[in-house]
């Protein structure tokens, strides 16, 4: 299977605000925290990846915005009960997740999409020893346009896995699903795409 890393660049830099927003709330609501300096550094690598796993999941609603600002803040909040023999990166992605669970549940209904043009608004990020052709880009875009097509809990399990590149355990510790579950829904995800591309 293709893996393909996505990086959403918006002409508007919505992250770059919301991190500002939330960055001027952390420091309101900081009492003299120990453990705040350390959180901050450990959150810095991750920002965009977290940005771009929520965007995705929510269909590039640009309430992606708000649901990154309340997983920082709730990560932020609850920071102590990060336990550091745990990866700090599936602690703050089990976080969205349920960031991302609870505002689908609570509007019902898929977000308003943006509407992307995939040629101009998506940065495919490749290895440089990849040899990038035509060919390679088009198949990235099918299988991107599958993605969208997905349930949103399909979308969540497909991004954490390709995108993110999360083990199947570890997806299994974000979600709650069990690992049978997981499979299931990528080897559905799999069969989606390969009949996309017209491989059968």
């Amino acid at each position: 299977m293709i893996e393909i890393e996505m990086c959403m660049k918006p002409d508007y830099d919505y992250l770059g605000a919301a991190v500002k927003k939330a960055a001027a709330l952390f420091k309101k609501k900081e009492a003299a925290t120990i453990n705040a300096e350390t959180f901050q550094q450990l959150l810095t690598p991750l920002k965009e990846n977290l940005y771009n796993f929520i965007f995705k999941a929510l269909n590039f609603s640009r309430d992606a915005d708000d649901v990154f600002q309340e997983t920082l803040l709730r990560a932020f909040k609850y920071r102590n009960s990060f336990k550091r023999k745990n990866p700090f990166k599936t602690w703050l992605f089990t976080i969205a997740h349920n960031e991302i669970k609870s505002y689908f549940n609570k509007n019902k209904k898929l977000p308003h999409t943006v509407n992307i043009d995939l040629e101009e608004q998506l940065n495919i990020v490749y290895d440089t020893e990849t040899v990038v052709d035509a060919g390679y880009d088009q198949m990235v875009r099918d299988i991107y346009e599958v993605a969208q097509q997905l349930t949103p809990n399909q979308r969540r399990v497909f991004f954490l896995f390709y995108d993110q590149r999360f083990s199947i355990r570890e997806i299994s510790e974000i979600t709650g699903l069990k690992e049978g579950n997981i499979k299931f829904i990528l080897n559905q995800a799999r069969k989606k795409i390969k009949k996309k591309l017209g491989v059968l």
